[in-house]
């Protein structure tokens, strides 16, 4: 699949990039205060994980959320599977947070296959590439036959790095990572998550929250439709989708609770 680098479907919407820069201020004004900083990122891993969990088919409690979250590194092999699944989830989002943050942030192919092993529980060496076939995700999809994917993955983050990819917007980079990173589906497993973390690294080395899917119905069918475009060459519907849900993170991060 190539990428659509300068297709006309591929341009900022003034309606969208607006909304989100406002957004994305207010977003940082909060996180100048120590004490608001810590209830953002409490915040925002719950709605990373329960939202994730529900999309999985999974129902959680605010308290078990919360416990999730607050659980030491020790206290995993005590866990369910399930339990386990959702605390490397939680290591996987922070250590892309703590690589978006850092000085001349780059996402190397050391660090996709360290993300996956954090989010896997994989304790393989190597890259860890998948060696089977994939399963198309729409009918427009056509997955790379496995015996090549090194060398799209490597060309793949190298082109992230283009001067052309920083001459787009913020959240059109991220939906081009994100439905690369799907399209290849590197790994044996977890692509979607993986795909959604590693385009998260994008938005967050700007200065946004990561990119999250809300599983409300409504948003679902919405997904499907735009992932079947993307595939199909039309990005734009995707672009939107992760700019609203960005948006609608930063509302959810900033709302007073009552």
């Amino acid at each position: 699949m190539e990428l659509p680098v300068f297709n006309d479907n591929l341009r900022s919407s003034a309606s969208w990039a607006t909304a989100l820069e406002r957004a994305r201020k207010q977003w940082q004004q909060a996180q100048v205060l120590s004490e608001g900083q810590l209830q953002l990122e409490a915040r925002l891993r719950a709605q990373q994980l329960s939202q994730a969990l529900q999309r999985a088919g999974r129902e959680v409690t605010k308290e078990q959320i919360a416990r999730l979250i607050a659980a030491p590194p020790e206290s995993l092999a005590a866990m369910s599977v399930d339990e386990q699944k959702a605390v490397r989830l939680l290591r996987a989002a922070r250590l892309v947070s703590a690589w978006a943050t850092a000085s001349g942030a780059e996402m190397k192919l050391a660090r996709l296959s360290e993300l996956y092993r954090v989010l896997s529980g994989s304790d393989a060496e190597g890259h860890l590439f998948r060696t089977s076939e994939a399963t198309p995700l729409s009918p427009a999809h056509n997955p790379v036959p496995a015996a090549i994917l090194p060398r799209l993955v490597e060309n793949a983050l190298e082109w992230f790095t283009a001067p052309s990819f920083f001459e787009i917007h913020t959240v059109e980079q991220a939906s081009l990572v994100y439905l690369r990173m799907l399209d290849l589906q590197p790994f044996p497993s977890e692509s979607e998550q993986m795909a959604l973390l590693t385009a998260s690294f994008y938005t967050e080395r700007a200065g946004l929250p990561p990119l999250i899917i809300y599983a409300d119905e409504l948003t679902a069918a919405r997904y499907s439709a735009v992932i079947d475009a993307a595939f199909r060459m039309l990005t734009q519907p995707l672009v939107e989708f992760f700019a609203e849900s960005l948006t609608r993170t930063i509302e959810a991060g900033l709302a007073v609770e009552e």
